[in-house]
C-alpha cells in the first residue's frame, strides 16, 4: 500500500477514535455529525495545486487558517483562454454530503484529490486518476462521486467512495458527453467544453451543461437508477445560448442556469423523459460575463466577471425568475475583482464569491428580502494566479 495511504489511514483512525464518544449517529463514512463552518478555495496552481481553509464566524466573516496541497497539479491561468476562468467550470471543489470529505479537481495532472475534513485542518487521503482529461466539476450521489472530464473525448466517470474516503473507479460507469476539444498546451478552449454536472434533489437525474461557441450550447440529462448507474444515453435540450454555464436546482427541482453569451438566466423543469421544459426564458442580467450561479431557498445570484457585479433574482415555487430590483444589481465589487465561483452557506444566510482578480473571497450577509450586505474581502491567493473552485459549509 502507498505510504500516503498508510499515513492517512492512521490519521483518520486516530481522529475517528477521538470523536467516537461524542458521535451518536453513524453516517455514510463512519463518522459523527459535522459541526464545522468553513469556506474552501482552490489555488489551481500549475505546479502544486492546493486548497485554502477559511473559517467562518457566526456573522459570516472569514479568517484564513491554512493551506493544504492536493498532491496534484492545476493549470494556473491556462494557455488558451484568459483569466479569470481557466477551468471554464463550476463545482471544481465539492464537500461530501455529510461534510467530512472534500474533493478537488487537479486538471493539470488529470486527478481527483480527497481530503478528510478535521475542523480547521485538511488531511490528504487519496489522489486518483480522474478517468479522462481535464477534470473540472464534481457531484456526489450516495456513496459515489461523479467526475466531469472536459477535454478530449469528454466524459462522466463514477467512483465509489470507500472506507476512509479512498476512491475506486466503478467499472462500466463512463458516459461520453459528445464533445472532443483538444488540449492546447495545458488547457482546451473552454468556450467549447462541458461546464458542470450536478444531481437534482431527488437523485433521479444528473444534468450537465455544455458550451459551444460555434452554435448553441446544450444541457444533457442522464437518468439515474437506484444503484446510481446512469442511463446509457442522455436526453439533450438545446440551450438558449452558446454558453450554457453554471447551474443549480431550486427547492422544487427547477434547473436554474446562467447564459454567459447573452448575460441572462433561464429556468427549466425536468419532464419524465429527462427533457427540459422552459419556465423562464433568458431573463437578462444587464451585466457582463454572467457565468456562475448559486441559489438558496428563495433567491438566485449570478457572478458577472465582466462587470465585477452580482445580480439577484427571486425564484417562485413554479421556478419563475424575476429581478429583485429594476436593474437586478445586488452588489458591485469594484473594478478588477472579476468574480467567478459563488456559493451560499448551507443555511442560506451568507454568500461567498471568489474574486480571482484580487486573489480573495468576498463575503455577504443575506437579508430576508434578498439584499446582500457586504462583510468584507479576505485575501487568499495571488491576484490573477488562476484560483478557481469554491465550497462552503
Amino acid at each position: 500500500m502507498h505510504k500516503q495511504h498508510v499515513l492517512a489511514m492512521a490519521l483518520v483512525a486516530t481522529a475517528a477514535g477521538a470523536s467516537a464518544a461524542s458521535a451518536q449517529q453513524a453516517d455514510l463514512f463512519g463518522f459523527g455529525p459535522h459541526d464545522g463552518s468553513h469556506v474552501y478555495v482552490m489555488s489551481n496552481d500549475k505546479d502544486q495545486n492546493s486548497v485554502a481553509v477559511l473559517k467562518r464566524d457566526r456573522i459570516g466573516h472569514l479568517d484564513k487558517v491554512g493551506v493544504y496541497r492536493t498532491g496534484g497539479k492545476g493549470v494556473g491561468v491556462g494557455t488558451t483562454a484568459p483569466p479569470p476562468d481557466p477551468l471554464g467550470s463550476q463545482n471544481a471543489l465539492l464537500l461530501s454530503d455529510d461534510g467530512h470529505l472534500l474533493f478537488a479537481v487537479d486538471a493539470g495532472s488529470n486527478e481527483i484529490s480527497t481530503f478528510l475534513v478535521l475542523g480547521d485542518r485538511l488531511v490528504l487521503i487519496d489522489v486518483t486518476d480522474s478517468g479522462g482529461s481535464y477534470p473540472v466539476s464534481l457531484a456526489q450521489h450516495g456513496s459515489e462521486l461523479y467526475v466531469l472530464n472536459s477535454a478530449g473525448e469528454a466524459n462522466v466517470t463514477a467512483f465509489r467512495i470507500g472506507p476512509f474516503g479512498f476512491l475506486s473507479k466503478v467499472r462500466g460507469s463512463t458516459r461520453l458527453i459528445g464533445t472532443d476539444e483538444p488540449l492546447v498546451g495545458n488547457q482546451p478552449n473552454v468556450g467549447n467544453t462541458a461546464t458542470q454536472l450536478q444531481f437534482d434533489r431527488t437523485g433521479r437525474w444528473l444534468a450537465i451543461s455544455v458550451k459551444d461557441s460555434r452554435a448553441k450550447g446544450f444541457i444533457e440529462v442522464f437518468g439515474v437508477d437506484r444503484s446510481g448507474e446512469l442511463s446509457r444515453d442522455p436526453a439533450i435540450t438545446p440551450s438558449m445560448d452558446p454558453a450554457a454555464f453554471g447551474f443549480t436546482f431550486d427547492d422544487h427541482d427547477h434547473l436554474l442556469i446562467s447564459e454567459a453569451g447573452g448575460n441572462a438566466v433561464s429556468s427549466y423543469s425536468i419532464e419524465r423523459n429527462g427533457e427540459l421544459r422552459v419556465v423562464s426564458q433568458s431573463v437578462p442580467t444587464g451585466q457582463g460575463a454572467t457565468c456562475w450561479l448559486a441559489a438558496n431557498h428563495r433567491y438566485a445570484v449570478t457572478a458577472n466577471a465582466g462587470s465585477n457585479t452580482l445580480t439577484a433574482f427571486r425564484v417562485d415555487a413554479q421556478g419563475h425568475l424575476t429581478l429583485t430590483s429594476p436593474d437586478g444589481l445586488a452588489a458591485n465589487l469594484g473594478a478588477g475583482h472579476a468574480p467567478t465561483d459563488i456559493k451560499f452557506s448551507s443555511d442560506g444566510r451568507s454568500l461567498y464569491v471568489n474574486t480571482p482578480g484580487t486573489g480573495g473571497v468576498s463575503a455577504f450577509a443575506v437579508r430576508e428580502n434578498g439584499e446582500l450586505v457586504p462583510l468584507g474581502e479576505t485575501p487568499v491567493f495571488a491576484a490573477f494566479s488562476g484560483m478557481q473552485g469554491l465550497a462552503v459549509q
